[in-house]
């Protein structure tokens, strides 16, 4: 059993356990300045490394806060050892020993079948289904159980409530929220019965069902998150989600939650002839202003267009389609030089991705990625590693000429995409399939002129490509047009306004008006 720590105003610990006094020496005290302006706290167990969405998401929305007049600070995981890559300006600390945590969910994403109660118990079937839920369990490793997820990531949020001197004027957010992550939020916050009520801000990012989702699931799915809502109901507990079919699908099972956009980052550019719009030092447009990224034509690279298929290759992100795409690509459009192919893939187990008739190519391009930088231009791949820093990471996306999507429709029908949304902050003509929130996008998008195609089988895209070669310019001149669109829109200051969370207003200024 778990033993709450009992607080004291001298900025000590007692353990009840124990019954003896341990100092706190690292973030015991925070100065005059961090005492007087409110804060902005985010968790994020996800963020373990450099690549990917959960640090970007977590980074868009800091540099928004600071916007706001907020102090922001991030907990990630504890296995996170890319601190020099992060931004100095920014608080960060390494501490969540849990680790995916949507596995445990009753969502899409998770393997979850019956519904849990706080002790992480399976409840929500019947005596069979309970049963075999719990052997389940049992047969997973110590660290994958859902109890010991619960107690760690409770337990280590608990901490950082004390550790950070959290009180009702912060305002906190849990970056990425599911059905199990509020019952470990349950957990914690019950090891501080008398801490006065907080404002939290949950966004939920994962489809809670597809089309094959039985209807029993998604009934527990909405009773596990409302019986955890109601154990913190003395608390301000708000819920998010990042497209309007998701919060759709969050109402279809009995959640409320709010609809917001997810955040994208914006980029020096030349200046928008209509809008004279600037862009700030933190690479992000002014909340004032929208900016066009890219102003003009671009003409067609000696290589060929580059198509950028942007992403570690996942079960989600259509992994499985990768071979079946090139065998139907490299013969001719990536040979005959009309188009080069840059994707971010692993250093080991890409052979069954990778057709034996194109291995000799990409081997080469993996060669040329080592050895010779320069040469990346020449041949029709170009090879990424799937954990850029961001920089990098941004820079290859500047790079790309075309932006293609392989994801499982099914897994995006209500799940957003940050890769669309940077594709389309920079004026890039997209790619996608059809049946899920990306063909969405483009559909809605194109009502004033095309930015992409949405194909219904991988056969089309060979074809897609084809007519793309003849009509790009068109299409890339509606997609710069569109970015102005997704840049005031998709702006982090705009998703924070969006949350509820406004502007800082300081003495100094109420006094003035």
């Amino acid at each position: 059993m778990r033993h709450p720590p009992a607080l004291l105003s001298t900025g000590v610990r007692i353990d009840p356990t124990k019954q003896t006094t341990i100092a706190l020496h690292r973030f015991s005290v925070r100065s005059d300045m961090d005492a007087t302006q409110p804060r902005l706290l985010l968790f994020d167990d996800n963020i373990r490394s450099i690549g990917g969405h959960f640090l970007e998401l977590a980074t868009l929305l800091m540099h928004g806060a600071k916007e706001l007049g907020y102090a922001p600070k991030l907990a990630m995981h504890r296995s996170f050892d890319g601190l020099s890559a992060i931004d100095p300006s920014l608080d960060v600390e390494p501490h969540f020993r849990a680790r995916r945590m949507v596995h445990m969910s009753l969502g899409v994403d998770g393997h979850s079948t019956v519904r849990r109660d706080l002790a992480g118990r399976n409840v929500g079937g019947n005596w069979i289904q309970n049963r075999a839920q719990t052997l389940s369990d049992r047969l997973s490793r110590l660290d994958r159980r859902p109890r010991y997820l619960l107690d760690r990531w409770a337990d280590d949020f608990a901490d950082l409530v004390f550790r950070w001197h959290v009180n009702a004027r912060d305002t906190l957010v849990i970056n990425t929220g599911d059905d199990f992550v509020l019952l470990a939020l349950a957990n914690a916050l019950s090891q501080y019965p008398g801490l006065d009520p907080l404002t939290i801000h949950v966004i939920f990012h994962f489809a809670i069902y597809d089309s094959k989702t039985k209807r029993a699931r998604k009934r527990q799915f909405g009773e596990q998150v409302n019986q955890a809502m109601a154990e913190i109901s003395r608390h301000r507990i708000q819920l998010h989600a990042t497209t309007r079919s998701l919060a759709k699908q969050l109402k279809q099972v009995g959640i409320r939650a709010n609809a917001i956009p997810y955040p994208t980052r914006c980029w020096d550019a030349p200046l928008d002839p209509v809008s004279k719009s600037t862009v700030n030092s933190q690479n992000t447009v002014n909340s004032q202003n929208t900016t066009r990224l890219f102003n003009g034509s671009k003409s067609k690279p000696d290589g060929g267009y580059k198509i950028v298929l942007a992403g570690t290759p996942r079960a989600e992100k259509g992994r499985r389609l990768i071979p079946l795409l090139l065998s139907k690509i490299y013969p001719t459009l990536l040979s005959d030089g009309r188009y080069r192919l840059s994707m971010q893939m692993p250093p080991i187990r890409w052979k069954r991705m990778i057709p034996a008739d194109v291995r000799p190519a990409y081997e080469e391009a993996l060669q040329a990625n080592m050895s010779e930088p320069e040469s990346l231009e020449l041949g029709p791949f170009e090879i990424r590693s799937p954990d850029m820093p961001a920089q990098d990471y941004h820079d290859w996306l500047h790079s790309a000429d075309v932006g293609l999507f392989l994801y499982e429709p099914e897994r995006y029908v209500a799940r957003c995409s940050g890769v669309l949304l940077e594709m389309f902050i920079r004026g890039v003509p997209v790619i996608v399939p059809d049946q899920c929130w990306l063909a969405d996008q483009v559909h809605h998008a194109s009502e004033d002129g095309d930015v992409g195609y949405v194909y219904q089988s991988i056969d089309e895209i060979p074809e897609i490509l084809s007519q793309l070669n003849t009509d790009y310019e068109s299409i890339r001149q509606n997609a710069i047009r569109h970015a102005t669109v997704i840049a005031k829109r998709h702006h982090p200051v705009n998703t924070l306004r969006r949350m509820g969370i406004d502007e800082v207003i300081t003495t100094t200024r109420r006094i003035a008006s």
